[in-house]
This record gives C-alpha cells, structure tokens and sequence, in this order.
C-alpha cells in the first residue's frame, strides 16, 4: 500500500506546480478559527525521508515519512508552497483556517494550502502513519511553525 500511495503521490506531486503568492506576512497565532487545537504540540517520530529530488523544472520534491502518536498535533504553522499529506494508517484531524475542520483515514489524502494557517492532530488511540509531499524552490523551507513558542 505505501508503495502504491507513493507512486501516485509523485505522479501529483510531478504535475503540480507549487506556485506561492507573495509570501504574506503571517502573524504569530494561537488560534485556528477562533480555537486552540486540541492536543499536544510533537513532531512526527520515525521519520524517513523517501524522495528528495530536483525536478526537471528546478523544483524540489521533498516525500517524507512519519508518525504521529496519539494525542499530539503539529504547532500552528503555514507552507508557503503548499502540498499533500497522504494518511496510511490510523487517523489525522486537520484544521485549516476558513475551512471545517476535517478527519481522514487511511488511503485518504488532503491538500494543504499555501501561506493558510494549519495544523493536524491524531486524537484517535492508536498512532497515525501519514506522507507529507512537498515542491519548493531548492532551500526553500517547507514548513514554518506561526504558534507562539513552537519555533
């Protein structure tokens, strides 16, 4: 399965153009939609980088591997770029600025909006495997964290 979520994450991710508006000026923030996320700040345990190439137009493709156990959330934070996340097992809870906040499950995936405040949560009780999917410009940042002491 995570072959085959892979491939057609990058066959997405070789058709898509991450194109950023100008990069706004994102205020720190605590909030997502009037709200606090629920659960505690983590990174992502057992993380393994899967993809890391220059594409044919000078674009970086970043596909990384990870955990999120249960309880935890990313800080606040915003892509500049945009990009993917792609859930293999368990669930993820996201919450995106202006959006309904949202669950997905394995063999689901969802888009992350640039320079959109976010964050993502596993509030179920066994851990969630998910793929991030990234195309930036080559040194580019792919994440940076807004919430107020998560830098």
């Amino acid at each position: 399965m995570i072959r085959t979520t892979l491939t057609a994450i990058a066959i997405a991710m070789s058709a898509f153009t991450s194109v950023s508006a100008k990069p706004a000026e994102i205020s720190p923030t605590s909030l997502i939609n009037g709200k606090k996320p629920p659960g505690a700040v983590a990174d992502l345990i057992n993380t393994k980088l899967l993809i890391d190439a220059i594409r044919p137009d000078g674009m970086q493709l970043s596909v990384t591997r990870g955990t999120r156990l249960p309880g935890t959330r990313v800080a606040i934070h915003v892509h500049e770029f945009g990009g993917f996340t792609c859930i293999v097992s368990g669930e993820i809870t996201d919450f995106v600025e202006g959006k309904e906040d949202a669950v997905y499950g394995p063999g689901e995936c969802y888009y992350m909006p640039p320079n959109t405040p976010m964050s993502a949560a596993n509030l179920g009780d066994e851990p969630a495997v998910l793929i991030d999917s990234f195309t930036v410009p080559p040194g580019k940042p792919v994440i940076t964290k807004i919430e107020p002491g998560f830098n």
